[in-house]
């Protein structure tokens, strides 16, 4: 029976963690996490990553740089090896990953790793001894003792508690990464906060208060009637006042208020951090050939290192154990890796899909989003 299979985690549904959210709930959630409590701290990032449209932004654009790379079963270089034994663990290994159905949801989830700090995916491996799927088990199902314990289930996904059930690891890939979602979580509380102080100032100053400031020497018997008259000008913004009267505008101190500067340097923070320090994408602005090309160009050289990071653990903890076990006392001779595509690659395979289109020829939808990138879907009936 597969222990993954608890409902009693259901009660997280109805918590909302950015709710109340102050910078001691924010540290208090950290510092557990780094004694391996994780559950509440993971739970607050899955909600911190759909909340803020820098964050998710910068999430899908490097996600889609990834899945936007091809992947090949290599040969090793060695000159001495058996090229026979190559061959044959070539074409093991490429039908043992053309058998996971979910492939391409798996790197995916694997990537969430990059911004929590890990991730694990269960195997699901069929009669013969192959898998055919990589389960995601979400990141709030984890524990662990201290900073650097085992990982251990928690299989209610409760608080507060970095002890689990043991489980075995030759079923798992699990991926560790230092997580940027801690950095982010704080650049994520100092937005809203300043966000916030946005949202109250307008509501005080965005529309001014106007004061009507009667002539000199105003009797009092005429006072009430100048006031009534002020209410009946400010209701329609025309009017007749008596001579010498003047008009206050209560302005917040500032034309200027700091605010929108405040969060355009977080979210350069944001980007700065998410794009792993490459300059590039804040000092090119604009969406101009030359600003394009060097966002491009940034994706492309961070997913080659997203994609040298998870083809080593693809090679690891998938390739090794299925080499060992159908092909024993054998050297490994082949191995698993994913191909970056070059800066122009995704435009040259818009470009043959079109022209095949134009010759009757289709490719298929899921592939063509591999390669690309982009989730597609056909119009028309095409």
């Amino acid at each position: 029976m597969n222990i993954f299979d608890s409902k009693n985690h259901r009660w997280r549904d109805q918590y909302n963690p950015l709710r109340g959210l102050s910078l001691p709930k924010l540290i208090s959630l950290l510092e557990t996490g780094e004694r391996g409590a994780y559950a509440d701290l993971q739970w607050f990032y899955h909600y911190m990553e759909r909340s803020d449209a820098m964050i998710h932004a910068v999430i899908q654009r490097r996600r889609a740089a990834l899945l936007a790379c091809d992947w090949d079963i290599r040969v090793s270089a060695d000159e001495g090896a058996d090229k026979g034994l190559a061959e044959e663990q070539t074409a093991f290994l490429r039908e043992a990953y053309d058998r996971v159905e979910n492939f391409r949801d798996a790197v995916s989830f694997l990537f969430s790793g990059l911004f929590r700090g890990y991730a694990h995916l269960e195997k699901h491996i069929a009669q013969s001894g192959m898998v055919t799927r990589l389960e995601p088990v979400e990141q709030w199902f984890w524990v662990r003792d201290g900073l650097f314990g085992a990982w251990e289930y928690n299989q209610d996904a409760r608080s507060g508690v970095a002890r689990g059930v043991e489980v075995d690891f030759e079923n798992f890939l699990v991926f560790e990464s230092v997580p940027l979602n801690r950095m982010l979580a704080v650049l994520y509380l100092r937005k809203n906060l300043s966000q916030k102080d946005w949202d109250s100032f307008l509501e005080v100053y965005g529309i001014p208060s106007i004061f009507l400031v009667g002539p000199p020497n105003t009797p009092e018997t005429k006072e009430a009637e100048y006031h009534k008259v002020a209410q009946e000008i400010m209701s329609d913004g025309r009017g007749y006042l008596p001579n010498g009267s003047d008009v206050k505008f209560v302005n917040g101190g500032g034309n200027n208020p700091p605010f929108l500067e405040h969060i355009d340097y977080i979210d350069r923070q944001i980007t700065l951090a998410a794009t792993c320090g490459l300059l590039t994408m804040l000092a090119e602005a604009g969406s101009g050939t030359l600003a394009g090309n060097a966002h491009t160009d940034t994706f492309l050289q961070i997913a080659r290192g997203d994609a040298a990071l998870l083809s080593g653990l693809f090679q690891e903890q998938f390739d090794t154990p299925l080499l060992r076990e159908y092909f024993p006392n054998q050297p490994i001779l082949a191995y698993f890796e994913f191909a970056p595509p070059a800066a122009d690659e995704v435009s040259r395979v818009v470009k043959d899909a079109v022209e095949l289109a134009k010759a009757g020829v289709r490719i298929d939808l899921r592939e063509l989003e591999e390669k690309t990138g982009y989730k597609l879907e056909s119009i028309g009936g095409a």
